[in-house]
C-alpha cells in the first residue's frame, strides 16, 4: 500500500537547473524518494539530517579529507537520506573510488550538480516540482474516483469499472470479485481478449479472502505470451482488512508508472464497496429465505402449511423428493477477544459467500440455502422419478464441491459437512435436518488424529447416538468409569495398557500383528496383556468384557 505520494530522486533530473547533472555513484538507488532539500556545509550534520532529504554540498568542510565520505555515506544512508548533491571543481575535482565504491555499495546516488547552479534557486525549483507532481497526481486521483463513483451512483457493473481502467490507462485489465468468484476483463486490443482468457486461470490463483501479510501489497508478475515476457500489476481490492479481490493490469506498452499505480489503488476502496453492496444485497434476500426455510423444516404442519404457499417464489417443488444438508465452520477458537471475534464473524461471512459462489458454478440439480453466522443450511431437491443411487451420487457430488470450495478458500482445515438422509415431499423435511445436525455435532466432536470432514447419517452406525449433547456427559462419564483401572496404571507406572488394548481390538487380538505395528518385541506385547488379565483382572476374550471396553473406546474417539 503506498503511504503518500512519492517522487523519486530521479524524477528531479528533470528540472531545468539539473539538465547538466550526471550521477556519478549509487545509480541503483535513484528510485529513492525525495521529500526535500538541505545543505551540508559541516561534517557534524548526521544529526539534523531527515529521511528524504536530498543533501547539497561544495564538501568545503571535507576537502582536506575526502575519505571522511567513507563514513558519512552509510550513516546518512541509515538515516533515510535519499541521496547527495556535490558541486565539483570548486573545492575538490574528483571523487575517490572508495567513495563511489561505498556509494555503489549503498545504493545511495550521488549527483554532480552544475557549478553555477544556486543553491537557493535549485532548491526552490525541486519544492515546486515536488509539490507539482504530488498536486498532479492528486488531481488525477480525484477525476479518477469520480469516474468510478458515476458508474457506482448509475448502478453500473464490474465491467464498466474494467473498461474504465483499461481505457484511462491503455492496458488490458481484469478484475476479480473473490467473495462471489467471479471476474471480468477489458481491453481495447479486441485481439487481447482472447490472449487473457489463456491467462486468466494463471492469474487467479489465489483464492483467499482473508488479509494476510503481503497480500495487501501490489506485485508484479510476467506472464509469458505469445513468446514474449509481458508485465503484470496485481493491485489488491481490499477494505476494513479484507480482501476482495484483484485488479490486473498488463503493461503492454511498458508506460504504466508508480503514480498511476497510486490512482487506480486509490479507488480499490470504493470497488470494495460495490462488492459489499452486492453482498448486502444477498444477506437481505437470506433474511426472508430464512424464514421460508424455517417454515418449510418446522415439525409443525400449520407452519409449513405458510411455507407451501410461498413455494413457487422460491423455486420449492413439493412433490419432489428432498435432503438437508449443513456446512459448518469451527475454528475452535471461542477464548478470542471481542475485537477477534468481530474479526472472526466478519471473515466467516465472506468465506460462506465464497463457497456459494463456488457451488453455485458446480451444481448441476436444484437446492435451497440460508446462511447462518458460521454455517450454511442446503436443502437439496430431487426429481421423483430419480433412483435412489444416483440421488445418493448427486448428493455426494455436491458435498465433493462444497469440500473442494473449503480447500480453495483455505478452510478445509474447519470444515464439516454433515448429511441428512432424503425423503419424499417435505413431511419429514424436520427429521433430515435433526439428522444433518447430528451429523455435523459427530464430525466436530470426534478427536480422532485422521478425523472425517463430512459424514452421512444413514452411515455412521452406532455414532449416531454420541452426537445428542443431552447424554455426552453421561457417555463421557461410563467411558471414564470403564477405562479407569487401565487409565489409572498408566499413569502411575508410565504403561502402554491403554495403546495395546486399541492394538488388541483393531487387529482382531492378532499379538504378532500388534507387535509389527507397534514396532514393538512380542513378548512386551505378550507381557502387556497378561498384566491387564492378571493384575487389573481384565479379560479382553470375555465377549462382554471386550464389547464394553471398545465402546468406551469409540466414545472417547468420537467425543472424548
Amino acid at each position: 500500500m503506498l503511504k503518500a505520494l512519492k517522487v523519486r530522486l530521479r524524477d528531479i533530473l528533470n528540472v531545468d537547473l539539473l539538465a547538466g547533472a550526471k550521477v556519478i555513484a549509487g545509480e541503483t538507488g535513484m528510485d529513492n524518494v525525495i521529500t526535500s532539500v538541505n545543505v551540508m556545509e559541516v561534517p557534524d550534520i548526521v544529526d539534523w539530517v531527515r529521511p528524504g532529504e536530498l543533501l547539497l554540498t561544495t564538501a568545503y568542510s571535507l576537502s582536506n579529507n575526502i575519505e571522511t565520505f567513507n563514513t558519512l555515506l552509510p550513516k546518512f544512508s541509515e538515516k533515510g537520506v535519499c541521496g547527495m548533491g556535490i558541486k565539483m571543481k570548486r573545492y575538490i575535482n574528483e571523487l575517490p573510488e572508495s567513495v563511489i565504491e561505498t556509494a555503489n555499495r549503498l545504493a545511495f546516488p550521488i549527483i554532480e550538480i552544475p557549478p553555477d547552479v544556486s543553491y537557493g534557486d535549485l532548491m526552490k525549483e525541486v519544492f515546486t516540482y515536488i509539490i507539482g507532481e504530488q498536486t498532479l497526481l492528486l488531481e488525477k486521483i480525484n477525476a479518477f474516483n469520480n469516474q468510478i463513483r458515476d458508474i457506482m451512483l448509475r448502478r453500473g457493473d464490474m465491467e464498466e469499472f474494467a473498461k474504465l481502467v483499461s481505457q484511462v490507462f491503455h492496458s488490458p485489465t481484469l478484475i476479480s470479485d473473490q467473495v462471489h468468484k467471479s471476474f471480468v476483463f477489458h481491453a481495447e486490443d479486441k485481439a487481447w481478449e482472447t490472449i487473457l482468457k489463456r491467462v486468466i486461470p494463471a492469474t487467479l490463483n489465489n483464492m483467499s479472502i482473508l488479509a494476510e501479510p503481503g497480500l495487501l501489497d501490489i506485485r508484479t508478475n510476467f506472464d509469458q505470451i505469445d513468446g514474449e515476457k509481458v508485465k503484470r500489476f496485481s493491485i489488491p481490492i481490499f477494505f476494513e482488512e479484507n480482501l476482495y479481490g484483484h485488479i490486473y493490469l498488463w503493461d503492454t506498452n511498458s508506460q504504466i508508472n508508480p503514480g498511476d499505480l497510486f490512482v487506480i489503488q486509490s479507488a480499490t476502496s470504493l470497488i470494495a464497496l460495490h462488492i459489499v453492496t452486492k453482498l448486502t444485497v444477498t444477506q437481505r434476500e437470506n433474511v426472508h429465505r430464512t424464514k421460508f426455510f424455517e417454515q418449510l423444516l418446522s415439525n409443525k404442519p400449520e407452519s409449513q402449511a405458510g411455507a407451501i404457499l410461498d413455494a413457487e417464489y422460491y423455486g420449492f417443488n413439493p412433490d419432489a423428493h428432498h435432503q438437508c444438508l449443513i456446512l459448518r465452520l469451527d475454528y475452535q477458537d471461542n477464548e478470542l477477544s471481542i475485537s477477534s471475534r468481530k474479526r472472526r464473524i466478519q471473515e466467516t461471512s465472506l468465506i460462506l459467500t465464497g463457497i456459494l459462489s463456488y457451488i453455485q458454478q458446480k451444481a448441476s440439480f436444484r437446492y435451497i440455502w440460508v446462511t447462518k453466522p458460521n454455517e450454511i443450511y442446503f436443502l437439496l431437491e430431487f426429481e421423483p422419478n430419480l433412483i435412489a443411487e444416483t440421488r445418493a451420487a448427486q448428493t455426494r457430488q455436491f458435498v465433493y464441491a462444497l469440500l473442494e470450495a473449503a480447500r480453495e478458500l483455505k478452510v478445509d482445515e474447519h470444515c464439516f459437512v454433515g448429511v441428512g438422509r432424503a425423503y419424499p415431499g417435505y413431511d419429514k423435511l424436520s427429521d433430515s435436518l435433526h439428522e444433518a445436525q447430528q451429523a455435523v455435532r459427530i464430525l466436530q466432536s470426534s478427536k480422532t488424529e485422521n478425523r472425517a470432514h463430512y459424514g452421512f447419517y444413514e452411515e455412521m452406525g452406532i455414532a449416531r447416538l454420541f452426537g445428542a449433547p443431552e447424554i455426552r456427559t453421561d457417555l463421557l462419564s461410563h467411558a471414564d468409569q470403564v477405562l479407569q483401572p487401565i487409565l489409572k496404571y498408566d499413569a502411575e507406572h508410565d504403561g502402554k495398557l491403554l495403546e495395546t488394548v486399541r492394538a488388541y481390538f483393531e487387529h482382531g487380538g492378532n499379538l504378532r500383528k500388534i507387535s509389527e505395528m507397534q514396532f514393538t518385541h512380542y513378548n512386551t506385547v505378550v507381557y502387556r496383556i497378561n498384566r491387564i488379565r492378571d493384575t487389573l483382572k481384565i479379560d479382553l476374550k470375555d465377549p462382554e468384557t471386550a464389547f464394553s471396553i471398545q465402546f468406551a473406546l469409540k466414545i472417547r474417539d468420537l467425543i472424548g
